[in-house]
């Protein structure tokens, strides 16, 4: 109980960090003006000092990715059940990893300004919800999953996932912003139900087949977030997917 404490201190610390650091990047003396605004002689000074110790701290960023190893395997992505077999706690982790870098990889790719927020602690909570609930039925052997069962996994987890960032404040509240959370959370989810021993495609080739997929479809599956729908709508949508898709 006290390391499952620790680690989800240690998550939203990491967070909270990457907060600040957004606010910082947000308020350089050097982003763009809005046309017909002029920035005080307090703003410009204050801006410059938060460029200082933005630019710090990047150059900390950059030394310490040369000076520290590498954590895991160079992998992107695991079939999404190997995720809760065998050691929950390191399934966990390599969970978060793998899908934070992927969502803020997507996210970087969709031409919008109301970009939800993306936390490490929403991977974090829905991993434990779903092994918590359902892990009499996790607990099969790796790949075991049927097509039906991984698409209800998926919608599951992306259903919990996308909640959490509608509900966080950092989230833009616009009419566009479950269709964004769709195209920024779902390839991951969709590619690691995809992903096999045997697929031909590599693990890049899947997002970037999935992403495609995903923002055919980001109006319909954003429809399935509403309080009112089931998640066995957005399990029907990921499964024609997961059957469609190479």
């Amino acid at each position: 109980m006290l390391r499952d404490a620790s680690e989800d201190m240690a998550v939203r610390l990491k967070d909270t960090l990457r907060g600040m650091r957004d606010f910082l990047r947000a308020h350089r003396h050097d982003i763009q003006v809005p046309p017909g605004r002029a920035l005080s002689e307090a703003e410009t000074l204050l801006g410059r000092a938060v460029s200082m110790v933005d630019d710090t701290l990047t150059m900390a960023e950059s030394v310490s990715r040369g000076v520290l190893p590498a954590r895991g395997d160079g992998r992107v992505l695991l079939p999404l059940t190997n995720y809760f077999a065998h050691d929950p706690v390191a399934g966990e982790h390599v969970f978060r990893r793998h899908m934070y870098k992927a969502a803020k990889a997507a996210a970087a790719g969709i031409d919008a300004e109301d970009i939800p927020a993306i936390r490490e602690s929403f991977f974090t909570r829905a991993h434990e919800t779903l092994r918590r609930k359902q892990g009499h039925i996790l607990a099969g052997p790796a790949g075991s999953a049927s097509g039906a069962r991984l698409a209800s996994l998926v919608a599951t987890l992306l259903q919990d996932i996308c909640r959490q960032a509608l509900a966080e404040e950092g989230t833009p509240p616009t009419a566009d912003s479950a269709a964004i959370c769709m195209r920024c959370f779902a390839p991951a989810l969709i590619a690691a139900a995809l992903l096999g021993p045997d697929e031909g495609l590599s693990e890049e080739e899947l997002l970037e087949t999935a992403a495609l997929a995903v923002s055919a479809r980001a109006e319909r599956m954003a429809q399935s977030l509403r309080a009112d729908r089931s998640v066995a709508d957005l399990a029907a949508i990921v499964e024609s997917m997961l059957t469609h898709l190479p």
